[in-house]
């Protein structure tokens, strides 16, 4: 990206995303790819006044040499004085961003068995970010950064650089960043937009939902009873008193299923990758709660793992509403990254819920939190199952039936 929207990128990050304050510690985790934006943040930051910049990096070349020679146990092990370093400033009244890349093809001469073991070791240090997320006291965003790896894939038919500066302005175009305007602006006029629509789904009292798509899916839940629906800069049930927009770029408006109740087949609608592979052509089932079945045409082993790890990650933690006519579904492709394709469709996770989505759930224990139908659980995975003719019909607390989305975009 250019020097004017490296910038622009950094601001809106720092301003919109974790909405960083004088005197706060940014924590920053991001792929070695992304080593110029990171400059840039780490100076807008401090010119904004901030304590300090700590920075975390991570190499997507090592992690493959990492995974090629070393053995299962060894890439499962995460020190303790690691999640401890990134504790020590999270307890601190920081704000936590992470930058990510995707790659790919970088993985596939490496056995599924030893990918599944570094996955392991990088949720266990996801999980010390989600702890203070769960307890609404932390600001927090997540985004995206080109990697050649990840242009080749998904431009095989331009060169290595033209591929390149495509899937960089694809990304500036989903972050609402260009040469022109505001980003910032572009962004408050975003989460206005988008918090309409989530206040809509919050007055309508719902307390159940029935999914439906062309290709199979058919599935029902109930929602957790108090909860709320939260899109860009809604903080739901949170401790904080400063609006921030916890995924950039985001198109979703999400909630909390009640766990106990999910029923149906989902099918994706899209590739995943998960440890390293592309999971494709997948469905999970569901009865009184649990998923009890998955199938896919490639890598269903990378998918089991993660869904039937125990009893808690074969439920579902989130149900989340995305338009068909997104910026980034209307970009008509797959980008074989969860962050943006999360943001083309509906989708669905399973694994951890959100406490922030339900009242009073950030005061809540986790078994206070199970009680009530809000999963806990020890990771997250989004999959997702939105296409052009996705249906979602609400029911009330009251029995009155309301048509959410037809024909893939809402009609509230």
């Amino acid at each position: 990206m250019n020097e004017i929207r490296r910038k622009k990128m950094a601001r809106v990050l720092l301003e919109v995303g974790v909405n960083l304050q004088k005197g706060q510690i940014l924590v920053l985790q991001a792929c070695t790819d992304a080593l110029d934006l990171v400059r840039e943040i780490t100076k807008q930051a401090f010119e904004m006044g901030a304590k300090d910049v700590i920075v975390h990096f991570d190499d997507a070349e090592i992690n493959h040499l990492r995974a090629l020679y070393c053995d299962e146990e060894t890439l499962k092990e995460v020190p303790e004085w690691k999640k401890e370093s990134l504790d020590y400033y999270l307890r601190q009244d920081a704000v936590q961003m992470g930058i990510n890349s995707s790659y790919p093809t970088l993985n596939e001469d490496v056995p599924s068995e030893k990918l599944l073991a570094q996955g392991y070791s990088s949720n266990e240090l996801r999980n010390v970010v989600r702890k203070h997320i769960h307890a609404g006291t932390l600001k927090w965003t997540g985004t995206v950064h080109p990697s050649m790896n990840w242009a080749k894939k998904l431009y095989p038919e331009l060169s290595d650089e033209a591929a390149y500066l495509k899937l960089d302005g694809s990304i500036c175009a989903m972050m609402r960043v260009d040469d022109m305007t505001d980003p910032v602006e572009n962004w408050n006029q975003h989460c206005l937009e988008m918090s309409k629509i989530s206040q809509k789904l919050n007055d309508a009292h719902l307390k159940s939902l029935h999914i439906t798509t062309e290709l199979g899916t058919d599935l029902t839940m109930d929602l957790v009873e108090g909860h709320i629906w939260t899109s860009a800069a809604d903080m739901g049930s949170s401790k904080l008193s400063e609006p921030y927009v916890a995924n950039m770029p985001t198109e979703e408006i999400f909630t909390d299923p009640d766990y106990r109740t999910v029923n149906g087949v989902a099918y994706a609608s899209f590739p995943l990758m998960m440890s390293g592979k592309l999971v494709t052509d997948f469905s999970i089932t569901f009865k009184d709660g649990k998923a009890v079945d998955c199938s896919a045409s490639n890598h269903v082993e990378c998918l089991r793992d993660a869904l039937f790890k125990n009893e808690q990650t074969r439920c579902l933690g989130e149900v989340a509403l995305v338009s068909k006519n997104s910026p980034i579904r209307k970009m008509n492709r797959i980008f074989y990254n969860g962050l943006i394709d999360e943001n083309a469709a509906c989708h669905l996770a399973f694994g951890t819920s959100f406490p922030s989505n339900i009242k009073g759930g950030t005061e809540m224990s986790a078994e206070e939190l199970l009680s009530h139908g809000v999963n806990v659980a020890s990771s997250h995975h989004d999959f997702m199952i939105g296409t052009p003719e996705t249906k979602i019909v609400g029911t009330s607390i009251e029995g009155q039936e309301i048509l959410i989305m037809e024909h893939g975009d809402f009609v509230l």
